[in-house]
């Protein structure tokens, strides 16, 4: 049979109890993914989830001849590179191995899972009965309230822990919040890479309601609500990161506001940018009194960089530290972080084809270069990610990245012709809420420890929930005339 032919072929029906089912999984998973002893859960989630994919795959299985199907044959493309540096190309067999049976494995089935997943939400899309709708309302319900989970359990954990003596509770200890040397002790990387994505959802369908008119709603507070909580959890663990992203998720949302249709609904825009703009004024004020690391960044850069004569980095403070301009010791976090990043590219330069593992690779190969240094990671997920899959992995991950944040911004113009499947793509659920997240781990990983286990998982994950979205929102209408035709009528 001719590709053109199988392109053509239409799309096998998708119950949607599937879809919520899958959706479920996907809330429970995301809740408690990077919490400890949660693993059996984990996987019950993972494979259950992969299980339904199969079937949404094979209904979709004559779609992935067509062109938008790339990113998700780049993501495939990597698994393969992994395996050919593993047999070909491992500098350490045994420890690559342990990642293969391990991050890998369960990042092959969360691919699984979200490509079945994608395909399924962007079904929903093309749904148009009441029935329908009330279902469509419950698998995005279960979404958002997965998304919003870890910020909610650490509010919970705080509040627990700050007040469980004052009201004579006993907490359990998995209740409550503790330091590194705990069992129960959750890293603030963990909160970062789970809190952030749902304040880009939350600000992306502000944005998406706001164009569409629809100003005073009750979802509306919802997500209103859920910047304050995110930026609690920042706030209640000292996270400059969350801050740094949060911030540049505002300016993003305010930026849409200003830029498209200002003059549609200005007076409740210039509303909300002055109740955002103040609040966060009075947020990143009290943010930078606690932490004078910032007022000394370019000072401490200074020194960081000149990594030949100040060696200090290599030793995670063993060593002491260097003085800066001012004559005060640097900061260490500015210090460290900035030499490390420099560091890494330079290993990348050097060593182009990576060391093979997903987690610590940059400690690795610092350890070849100076035997005597105590690195690990250089808190750059990007850097230490290519300093592990080196330039070809980093490229079939970063590549399907950039091209389904695009066609995700850019579905507005799959139909010209139809002014009805036009605004419906352009009013996108589900599309504005994946590009939001895509772009909070875009950022996420630039300066964030972040290459490693469940991370990883996470990353892929997503990226792949935005290519099968993209995939099948290209396939919906193109490949179902019955459905296009439908909505023609209507227009």
């Amino acid at each position: 049979m001719h590709l053109k032919s199988l392109s053509t072929q239409g799309i096998g029906r998708i119950p949607q109890w599937m879809v919520l089912v899958q959706a479920v999984l996907f809330a429970i998973l995301y809740s408690i993914w990077a919490l400890p002893e949660t693993i059996l859960i984990r996987h019950i989630c993972l494979i259950g989830g992969a299980l339904i994919s199969l079937f949404i795959i094979y209904q979709y299985r004559f779609q992935f001849w067509k062109k938008e199907a790339l990113p998700i044959f780049l993501i495939g493309g990597l698994f393969i590179w992994i395996c050919f540096h593993l047999l070909f190309l491992s500098v350490d067999f045994l420890a690559q191995y342990s990642e293969f049976s391990s991050i890998w494995k369960r990042t092959a089935i969360g691919v699984i899972f979200a490509v079945g997943f994608g395909l399924a939400l962007s079904r929903e899309m093309a749904q148009k009965d009441q029935v329908s709708e009330k279902k469509r309302d419950l698998v995005w319900g279960a979404l958002y309230l997965g998304l919003l989970s870890p910020t909610l359990i650490y509010m919970v954990k705080f509040v627990l822990t700050d007040k469980a003596l004052q009201w004579g509770l006993v907490v359990p200890d998995y209740w409550r919040l503790y330091k590194e040397a705990s069992l129960f002790y959750v890293a603030k990387t963990v909160y970062v890479c789970f809190c952030l994505p749902v304040l880009g959802v939350a600000l992306g369908q502000l944005a998406r309601n706001i164009d569409r008119g629809l100003l005073f709603r009750l979802t509306n507070v919802a997500y209103l609500a859920t910047v304050p909580a995110v930026f609690f959890v920042f706030y209640g663990e000292n996270i400059k990161n969350g801050v740094i992203y949060g911030a540049a998720l505002l300016i993003a949302f305010v930026g849409h506001l200003l830029l498209k249709d200002f003059r549609q609904h200005w007076q409740f825009k210039i509303a909300l940018i002055s109740l955002i703009l103040g609040l966060g004024s009075l947020f990143l004020a009290n943010h930078l009194e606690q932490n004078n690391s910032w007022k000394t960044f370019k000072a401490d850069a200074k020194i960081a960089f000149d990594t030949q004569n100040y060696e200090e980095w290599k030793y995670s403070g063993e060593k002491g530290f260097p003085n800066n301009e001012f004559g005060t010791m640097v900061s260490i976090t500015n210090y460290e972080r900035l030499a490390w990043g420099k560091t890494g590219l330079e290993l990348i330069a050097q060593n182009p084809l990576g060391f093979g593992l997903v987690e610590g690779s940059f400690g690795r190969m610092a350890k070849e270069k100076w035997p005597d240094s105590k690195l690990h990671q250089s808190h750059s997920g990007w850097i230490d990610l290519t300093l592990g899959l080196g330039i070809p992995g980093f490229l079939l991950i970063f590549t399907p990245f950039l091209i389904v944040l695009y066609r995700l911004r850019g579905l507005a113009k799959v139909d010209k012709e139809s002014p009805e499947i036009r605004k419906d793509n352009q009013q996108n659920l589900y599309g504005a809420a994946l590009w939001w997240v895509l772009f909070s781990l875009l950022i996420m990983w630039c300066t964030t420890e972040i290459s490693q286990k469940v991370y990883f998982d996470n990353l892929l994950f997503w990226l792949t929930i935005g290519a099968a979205y993209y995939l099948g929102s290209g396939s919906n209408f193109a490949n179902d005339p019955g459905q296009a035709d439908a909505e023609r009528s209507k227009a």
